[in-house]
């Protein structure tokens, strides 16, 4: 059975937002797994790559939409532009946008547009060949290879000063890398970063408390304020039934 391609959604228009929230519903295939009003942290949940598309407005006052665009390009995720203003359509192709809608959106035009996107990208057609990564690759330097670290071990990433440190108790592992690199090494549906120093397994937490959440083995760690809604928004997609 094909799995429901996920979509993100960022309009800081709660109308348009809505709107195509509910014509996506109508959809079959389909499912939005968030509709931000704030460009910033639609940006911030993309990157994390909780969803397989993303549907963005171009004119937002915080954000431009083709900035988020080139973000996306750089991720390999398909970015669908949604806007009123015919005179992005040009800019929208240099960096790489999959599509672009014409506000107000038809939904005839919405499902041709999901659909031929879905085809091009070959979104939820993977197959026995395309196997899921479950593991990230760790630097040995005893033996001068790599040490392969399971993501159902991993506990958390803690970076300190050059290195970061992979917490798969009983064992921890060390190699000198940022912690943005190895982020992008981990699946944004099972790991959120909570604080500049540390990303966490969300299948190892047990508490969120304001200043810091605990793991399942009582680990308290810090939560930074400005991850506190991007740790809230993954921890309900990967928890609901």
């Amino acid at each position: 059975m094909q799995n429901q391609i996920k979509l993100g959604l960022i309009d800081d228009e709660p109308f348009a937002l809505d709107r195509l929230s509910y014509f996506i519903s109508g959809i079959p295939g389909y499912e939005v797994v968030f509709a931000s009003t704030n460009p910033m942290e639609g940006l911030r949940l993309a990157s994390l790559k909780v969803c397989d598309i993303l549907i963005t407005d171009v004119q937002m006052e915080k954000l431009n939409g083709l900035l988020i665009s080139e973000k996306m390009e750089e991720l390999g995720l398909p970015v669908i532009i949604c806007s009123a203003h015919q005179e992005f359509a040009l800019p929208s192709i240099n960096v790489s946008v999959a599509a672009y809608l014409l506000k107000p959106v038809n939904p005839l035009d919405l499902k041709k547009v999901l659909e031929k996107v879905s085809r091009k990208t070959n979104i939820g057609r993977q197959t026995a060949s395309e196997p899921q990564r479950d593991y990230i690759l760790v630097e040995d330097y005893a033996s001068f290879g790599y040490t392969k670290v399971s993501f159902q071990s991993l506990y958390y990433v803690e970076q300190a000063q050059n290195y970061s440190y992979f917490h798969a108790p009983p064992h921890v592992y060390k190699q000198r890398s940022t912690i943005q690199s190895v982020e992008q090494l981990l699946p944004g549906s099972t790991f959120v970063r909570i604080h500049k120093s540390y990303i966490i397994s969300i299948s190892k937490l047990t508490k969120i408390l304001p200043k810091e959440v605990f793991l399942e083995n009582g680990i308290a760690l810090p939560l930074g304020n400005a991850y506190k809604d991007s740790l809230l928004n993954v921890y309900k997609l990967v928890s609901r039934p």
